[in-house]
């Protein structure tokens, strides 16, 4: 058993790395889903068998460490954490979107222990390092088949198997420095340490072209961080101090240059070195505005924070106007302070940059406190210390991941495992190797199946059945699929019934569909929605859905109801502000609708959105004048000349000239400005008609000339148009094309 046991302990932990290249395409959220229940399950089975293999050898029983302590300490923070948090389910489980929450940290110390423990010389780990680099390759090669448009899924930020440009960016940081790792651990041989090379300027490119400013800062601070410590500590290294001085100085040169040729044709022709050299203090001022919002919830729950997963109860809460044309519902505060103040408060904090400190305090300090400390010789110290450095800047404006969770904990496995040591209450505890067949091998089996059965499947077979009601072109069996998912009772009830929602929207408003089917759908998905703002309440983002969802189906009343929950929630939020005034002019409750975007505008005047649905509304209400008199700049005009909604209420109460002198602007704008309105027919017909409302025929037949020449297949069109308003017939007559 013994055997066994260890060859699945070793089989796990290296099948870890190739997790990244898993996209399991059954699952929803397929980038997210199928690494993250992989990563779990495997876990589960490593630390099983670990358990085991540790009763029987003692050289496989936990290496404690400053690290460990840390990390168990922010385990035990963040359970109170999120078991007294808003939302606790939530906090334990997270969502298919993120899978992230509490079981994904106990995966990740559980993951680093099991490392730090059994691996336990360097041939061992340069294994496992050279298998995550070989894969890294892969994910690299294929990252770059796409940008290059030779791979499906080519974008201009490079994403690869991770799907996200950012979690790429830094599943190549960890890789670079990796490959730095092996460079200075490899002994003689240049073939390898030229490879080693190559794969640093491969991933550096791969890097950049993600597109992702904070780690590419993040990068460099950790080279900076390397080559300075290596400079200064590495006498001993002679060649590679010379290397590490050269480096530095040649980053600070690059840098240099870089920054002051951000604005040559070379660096803004390339998007990702334009997004790069672009950064500035204005970039962050979006970030701020949240950070301020995320400190005025942490004021409120300093000691323990609102639990995992729970910032949008803050976002909702202290929302700032002025974020009215970012993402509307943030769910991160994307700042490892702030992030971890909100979910932990000052004690969750505390535990997780004491993570850091331990490691710090191992490779920085301990050396010179110690002169005889061997854990690390000043490369490998070089290097650690730079990777923990950039990691660190990257999420100062990102937040973690599965693939950042999971190299970080390789990180920390592999400090562990120099640095910690075996408890002789631990070492000395002895086993009779019958009760470990008998009794402790059937519990951990028993525990291990359970956990898989009663918590990984649920959660697997909904995100399964999810896809295949997508895939399900009868409506029937799509809604049995549906009604299955609910009834997996997995962690994700909320993206399963905004996903059930979606789907009723479309059938109520399908010709296709019975009237059985409809009313099916309608009263599952009342039924879940119900269920759902009883399991959430107070966030706003439910109401808001749900509200939206009662509009689209003619249930007016419910939706002003919801949104006025949704913004009793978040009281400065534009977005649902905006909605009220839509539901209301459903109502035909027009004042009403006037005050709500009056309100929605009035938050931050250069929000535009609002400035348009203000104006539209005040048609409605009869103040043409004070609805003109918003459009006071070029880009107001060129908003209001683009809205559809507020040309519509013009022309519906009678502002002809209005609406013309929008159609006027609109037919100004060349098409080489990046919209085709000049070069649509029927803006150029709708003028024309507009004149011929104004009773100014020479306009109507002059613009209907003009449009031949801009529009040739529209001539014949427009010479009966005009040849109708020149002899007095309706202008549409007999000219359909």
């Amino acid at each position: 058993m013994k055997d066994i046991m260890k060859v699945v302990v070793y089989a796990g932990l290296f099948a870890v790395p190739f997790l990244t290249l898993y996209v399991a395409n059954d699952y929803f959220f397929p980038y997210i889903t199928g690494k993250n229940f992989g990563f779990r399950i495997i876990i589960d089975v490593v630390f099983a068998a670990w358990v085991i293999l540790a009763l029987y050898e003692v050289k496989y029983r936990p290496k404690i460490s400053g690290i460990v302590w840390s990390f168990g300490a922010l385990l035990v923070i963040m359970f109170f954490a999120n078991l007294f948090g808003v939302h606790p389910r939530s906090s334990f489980w997270s969502n298919f979107e993120r899978m992230d929450g509490y079981v994904s940290l106990v995966h990740t110390f559980l993951y680093m222990l099991v490392l730090g423990s059994v691996l336990s010389t360097k041939q061992q780990w340069k294994y496992l390092l050279n298998t995550s680099l070989g894969v890294a390759f892969v994910v690299a090669l294929y990252g770059l088949a796409q940008f290059g448009g030779l791979a499906e899924g080519g974008t201009t930020r490079i994403a690869s198997f991770l799907g996200n440009a950012a979690y790429m960016a830094i599943y190549m940081l960890f890789h670079i420095f990796i490959a730095f790792w092996l460079f200075v651990e490899t002994r003689g041989g240049v073939f390898p340490k030229i490879l080693y090379s190559a794969l640093v300027v491969t991933f550096t490119f791969v890097l950049i072209e993600t597109g992702t400013r904070g780690t590419a800062v993040g990068l460099a601070v950790g080279v900076m961080v390397m080559s300075a410590y290596i400079a200064l500590f590495g006498k001993q290294f002679k060649e590679f101090r010379k290397y590490a001085i050269g480096g530095f100085i040649v980053l600070i040169i690059a840098a240099g240059a870089f920054i002051g040729g951000r604005d040559s044709d070379v660096i803004q022709n390339n998007p990702n070195l334009a997004r790069i050299a672009n950064i500035s203090i204005d970039d962050l001022r979006i970030r701020g505005i949240i950070w301020g919002m995320a400190w005025e919830g942490v004021k409120e729950r300093p000691l323990l924070g609102y639990g995992q997963s729970n910032f949008n109860y803050i976002f909702n809460e202290n929302y700032d106007p002025r974020l009215y044309a970012q993402e509307q519902w943030f769910d991160r505060a994307h700042n490892i302070f702030m992030d971890w103040l909100v979910t932990g408060g000052f004690l969750g904090l505390i535990a997780y940059l004491g993570i850091f400190g331990a490691c710090i305090w191992y490779l920085l300090i301990r050396p010179l406190v110690n002169k005889e400390d061997d854990s690390f010789d000043v490369m490998e110290r070089g290097v650690l210390l730079g990777i923990l450095a950039g990691y660190f800047t990257h999420n100062l404006v990102v937040f973690d991941n599965i693939v950042s969770y999971i190299f970080f904990a390789i990180i920390l496995g592999l400090i562990n495992s120099r640095v910690g040591i075996v408890p002789k209450s631990i070492a000395n505890f002895k086993v009779d190797k019958m009760i470990i067949t008998q009794f402790a091998a059937p519990v951990m089996a028993v525990v291990l199946v359970s956990s898989i059965y009663f918590i990984h499947a649920p959660g697997m077979n909904a995100a399964t059945d999810i896809i295949q009601g997508f895939r399900s072109a009868d409506p029937a069996s799509r809604l049995e699929k549906f009604n299955l998912a609910f009834e997996r009772e997995s962690f994700a009830h909320q993206e399963i019934a905004e996903q059930m929602s979606q789907q009723t929207m479309g059938i109520v408003r399908s010709p296709d569909a019975s009237d059985e089917v409809k009313q099916s759908y309608a009263n599952v998905t009342e039924q879940q929605l119900i269920r759902l703002m009883q399991e959430k309440p107070g966030d706003a983002r439910i109401h808001v859905f749900v509200g939206s969802y009662y509009r689209s189906i003619g249930q007016i009343e419910k939706a002003a109801e919801q949104m006025a929950l949704a913004r009793s929630f978040s009281p400065n939020k534009p977005a649902i502000i905006v909605q009220q005034g839509f539901v209301a002019l459903s109502l035909g409750q027009n004042a009403e609708a006037r005050e709500f975007f009056q309100t929605a505008f009035e938050l931050d005047e250069n929000n535009m959105e609002a400035r348009e649905f203000y104006a539209a509304s005040l048609f409605y209400v009869q103040e043409p004048d004070s609805a003109i008199a918003l459009m006071d700049s070029e880009e107001a005009k060129y908003r209001f000349a683009k809205s559809d909604f507020l040309i519509s209420a013009a022309n519906q109460f009678k502002e002809i000239e209005f609406a013309a002198e929008l159609f006027e602007y609109r037919l100004s704008v060349p098409p080489d400005s990046g919209q085709s309105w000049a070069t649509d027919p029927q803006n150029w017909a709708t003028l024309a008609y507009l004149y011929y409302q104004l009773e100014e025929n020479d306009k109507a037949i002059s613009i209907l000339n003009e449009s031949k020449d801009k529009i040739p297949t529209f001539a014949g069109t427009a010479t009966c148009i005009a040849d109708n308003i020149e002899n007095g017939n309706e202008p549409q007559e007999g000219c359909e094309q």
